[in-house]
């Protein structure tokens, strides 16, 4: 697999687990919920492992949405879906961020 198809399938892993995780989270589904978040971690993990500039959008997002992620998990621990789920949202919406066009010299 070259590798544009690894991180448009990464990309599609990604997104499709935060959005079936928040809909477990709704229902209370504990263990496929941990699945998930486990699933979607380790995708993260290899973006950030791949050796991208750590300064680079990718690297960055990857990041931010980790962290929305740990967030989800502790959550999840503790049982509080409410809570797990919003913070699911947020990583949806790290993930979901475009890159910022740069402007050149006016």
């Amino acid at each position: 697999m070259d590798k544009n198809k690894s991180e448009t399938a990464s990309t599609a892993d990604v997104t499709t687990g935060i959005q079936d995780l928040i809909v477990l989270l709704h229902r209370g589904n504990t263990a496929p919920a941990e699945s998930i978040v486990e699933r979607v971690a380790g995708t993260l993990k290899e973006i950030l492992r791949s050796g991208m500039d750590p300064e680079s959008f990718p690297m960055r997002r990857a990041q931010q949405t980790m962290f929305a992620i740990d967030e989800v998990r502790m959550l999840l621990a503790q049982r509080d879906y409410g809570a797990a789920a919003e913070a699911a949202r947020d990583a949806g919406k790290e993930w979901k961020q475009k890159p910022v066009a740069k402007l050149g010299p006016v």
